[in-house]
């Protein structure tokens, strides 16, 4: 087993973490490589022959530890795209739902996953498609909105070839399961089980009562189009973004590969659910 170890060199944490986590598999004789973009972030000279290009560490590793928060996580998704290499995510930030190890159980988690204790699941990948042909791909969400403007654009949403609704609005998000407790869910969209085959679409802003988040099944095409002449950003998981000038079409639908991610074996879904958001807290006893 060979691991990989990327992540974000600005937390303040990083080099503590990275100090354990290198001293443990040096110790264990367990391979791995590390971002050169972490080089900086190495606590001690031994470790340094070890950081090495991105071509070099995906081809070599087996796991991709992501040392970060969820914003990390997402970007190393990002980068790994079709690699489809398992992530284990570790949590140096403020809430980590995605990245939900803590640096406390790293060890431990090295540990399970050589006794091969760990579960891997398979997340699916939303692909936006825009009018020049540029392809974006989210795990989270594709969000398509009025820039800077402070004026709304008019959308008009179309699935499998069926009209669904023409609004003007702030924008529009469209999420995927995995990104429904994330931008779509401050919108006012529902959480979705990270496993279900489903997209969620979500106005923001909408000026009118009658159009509120759905969810369709993610088999199908959803082209977005917008119209007049505002100008109109599409953005990637909060990562990538261009601008287009009304009349524009989008058209998004699930990507041909899916984002690994390793879980621990005795976590669940709603277990982070309820410990990370606090979902259904009551300070009432049953």
């Amino acid at each position: 087993m060979t691991f990989g170890i990327i992540g974000n060199p600005t937390k303040k944490n990083i080099g503590s973490v990275m100090n354990i986590l290198l001293n443990y598999l040096s110790k264990n004789k367990i391979r791995f490589y590390i971002h050169e973009a972490l080089r900086k972030n190495i606590p001690d000279r031994k470790f340094q022959l070890h950081a090495v290009k991105p071509a070099v560490l995906f081809d070599k590793a087996d796991i991709i530890i992501s040392l970060g928060g969820d914003g990390t996580f997402l970007n190393s998704a990002r980068i790994i795209g079709r690699k489809e290499i398992p992530i284990l995510g570790v949590n140096l930030g403020n809430l980590g739902f995605m990245a939900e190890v803590s640096p406390n159980e790293i060890k431990k988690s090295i540990r399970d996953i050589l006794k091969g204790n760990y579960k891997i699941f398979d997340l699916c990948v939303l692909s936006a498609k825009t009018q020049n042909g540029k392809v974006f791909y989210g795990m989270n969400e594709i969000v398509i909105d009025k820039c800077n403007s402070i004026k709304m654009i008019e959308i008009e949403i179309i699935y499998k070839n069926e009209r669904v609704v023409h609004f003007v609005g702030d924008g529009l998000i469209v999420s995927t399961p995995t990104g429904s407790t994330g931008y779509s869910l401050s919108a006012g969209g529902p959480i979705i089980s990270p496993y279900s085959k489903v997209f969620i679409i979500t106005p923001i802003c909408p000026h009118t009562l009658n159009f509120r988040p759905i969810i369709v099944p993610d088999d199908g095409i959803i082209m977005i189009k917008t119209h007049d002449k505002e100008k109109v950003r599409i953005t990637a998981d909060g990562f990538e973004s261009t601008i287009f000038t009304s009349p524009a079409s989008f058209e998004l639908k699930r990507a041909d590969f899916n984002i690994k991610v390793v879980k621990k074996i005795d976590k669940t879904y709603f277990q982070t659910l309820n410990n990370k958001l606090l979902w259904g807290a009551d300070t009432r006893k049953f």
